[in-house]
């Protein structure tokens, strides 16, 4: 709204209606984005999701531990509460690479939150190299409990 007075006395008139040009602007500007923001919204992704298995097999392997510890900067890995290196680890990814699918026993990793991330890429990356098909993440464990939850 604006009123004005002129110290004349003699000068404009009032002005006392309400100005809704920059209502009118900001309106089409939320219109346009809108318009260009609501396509985007309604487009779908394709995301294939793991299907539940009906039927499912019994793995008659048991699950191998991997359990990662990092304390102090010196990081330990345990291979079914055997202490391992990498190498040691690769070896045992690489045998069961070598069986088929439905042979091989899951790796159940098991790493506290002390592990530096750079070390966890490098083990996935050496898992999907062996090929080993079963690899998933346990419960974390806190630092010096070297038992699956």
């Amino acid at each position: 709204m604006s009123f004005s007075k002129s110290r004349t006395g003699g000068g404009l008139p009032t002005k006392s209606d309400i100005n809704t040009t920059p209502l009118v602007d900001v309106m089409l500007v939320l219109l346009i984005i809108f318009m260009i923001t609501a396509p985007l919204m309604s487009h779908k992704i394709g995301i294939k999701l793991p299907q539940p298995n009906p039927n499912p097999t019994e793995n008659k392997n048991d699950p191998i531990r991997l359990n990662i510890t990092d304390s102090g900067g010196i990081t330990q890995i345990y291979l079914n509460d055997e202490i391992t290196d990498m190498q040691g680890l690769l070896i045992a990814f690489r045998e069961e690479g070598k069986k088929s699918e439905e042979e091989q026993a899951e790796f159940k990793i098991l790493a506290d939150d002390t592990v530096p991330y750079q070390l966890m890429t490098e083990i996935l990356a050496g898992a999907r190299r062996s090929q080993v098909e079963k690899l998933g993440f346990a419960e974390l464990f806190k630092p010096g409990d070297r038992t699956m939850q």
